[in-house]
C-alpha cells in the first residue's frame, strides 16, 4: 500500500459516489448474531477464503474496525494478489453500518448495510453499493459483481450465525466431573468401516478418527466461538477451525498456534483384547493422552 490514509470513522455518506446496485434479503439469524458477525473482522480470510486471503487489523473498537485485507482469495494471494484498506463504521442506533474502501482497487467506495429485525431469529438487510461515477454500462457490471459477491458472503455468514446460535442453545450445565460413563461402539472391525464417526458422549459431541493405525477421539466445537470441527479435514495430525483459523493437535486437543486454547476433554477409547469390542469411557479429570 503506497500510503495510509487512516480511518475516517464517518457515519455520513460521501456525496461524490453513486449507487451501483442494491441487494435485499432476509437472514435467518437474530440481530444479535448479525451485529456479532459485523464486528468479527477476523473471520474474513477463513470463512470467506474465496474472496479474501488475509487480514491485518489496524484498529478496532465500539465504532467498528479498520484493516488491510488481501482480496481475490488464497489462490490469487499465492500469485501476489491485491490489497485494500477498509474501515467498517457502525451506527447501532440507526441499525446500519458502512464498509468504506479507503485505498486499493475500488477505492473510494462505500457499502451501506441497513438492518431490520423482523423476528427474533430473522433480520432483513438492505445493502447499497456506492462507487465513483462511471459510464452506465460499467456501473451495471460493477453492481452485478457486488451483488454476486455479497450473495455468497451472506450465504456463508448465515450458516455460521445459525450454527453458532444452535451451539449456544445447547445445555452446558451438565456436571461431567461426577461419575463414570461409557458407550459401546461395537467391534473394532465394524467401527473402522464407519470412520470418521461422530458420537455423543456425556452431552457433548466428539469425532473418532484413525491416524496411522491409532484410534483418536477429539472435540467437535472450537472453544473460541464454538466453530464446527466435526467435518474438518485433519492434516498432519492437526485440525483448523473454518471460522477463524484456530488450530489444534487432535491427539491431545491442545492449541498448536500459540493461542492457548484446548478442545473439550475427549473420552478415552478402550479396546477389549479378548473380544475386540471398543468402548468410550470417561477419562480421569484433567488427564490428556
Amino acid at each position: 500500500m503506497a500510503s495510509d490514509p487512516g480511518t475516517t470513522r464517518s457515519r455520513q455518506r460521501c456525496d461524490d459516489l453513486v449507487v451501483a446496485s442494491v441487494y435485499e434479503r432476509e437472514i435467518g439469524a437474530s440481530l444479535e448474531r448479525v451485529w456479532e458477525n459485523v464486528y468479527d473482522w477476523a473471520h474474513l480470510p477463513f470463512l470467506h477464503s474465496e474472496a479474501f486471503s488475509a487480514i491485518e487489523r489496524l484498529d478496532s473498537g465500539d465504532w467498528g474496525w479498520h484493516a488491510r485485507i488481501g482480496i481475490g482469495g488464497n489462490d490469487r494471494a499465492a500469485k501476489g494478489g491485491d490489497e485494500i484498506e477498509l474501515e467498517l463504521v457502525t451506527d447501532t442506533e440507526k441499525l446500519c453500518y458502512v464498509s468504506r474502501t479507503l485505498a486499493g482497487p475500488g477505492a473510494p467506495s462505500e457499502i451501506w448495510t441497513h438492518l431490520d429485525p423482523v423476528a427474533d431469529d430473522r433480520t432483513a438487510i438492505r445493502v447499497e453499493f456506492c462507487v465513483s461515477p462511471v459510464p452506465e454500462e460499467a456501473l451495471e457490471r460493477i453492481g452485478e459483481g457486488f451483488v454476486s459477491l455479497y450473495t455468497l458472503l451472506w450465504d456463508q455468514d448465515e450458516v455460521m450465525m445459525q450454527t453458532r446460535e444452535a451451539a449456544l442453545a445447547k445445555d452446558h450445565s451438565v456436571d461431567r466431573r461426577a461419575g463414570d460413563s461409557s458407550v459401546s461402539l461395537g467391534s473394532l472391525d465394524s467401527l473402522r468401516g464407519e470412520l470418521p464417526l461422530t458420537v455423543d458422549f456425556d452431552g457433548q459431541t466428539f469425532r473418532i478418527v484413525e491416524i496411522e493405525g491409532e484410534l483418536i477421539v477429539h472435540g467437535t466445537e472450537c472453544p473460541h466461538l464454538l466453530g464446527p470441527l466435526g467435518e474438518t479435514e485433519i492434516v498432519d495430525g492437526k485440525i483448523v477451525c473454518p471460522w477463524h483459523g484456530y488450530a489444534f493437535e487432535v491427539r491431545r486437543g491442545r492449541s498448536c498456534d500459540g493461542r492457548g486454547l484446548s478442545l473439550a476433554q475427549a473420552p478415552a477409547i478402550e479396546i477389549d483384547p479378548a473380544s475386540g469390542n471398543v468402548e468410550l469411557r470417561t477419562r480421569s479429570r484433567g488427564a490428556r493422552e
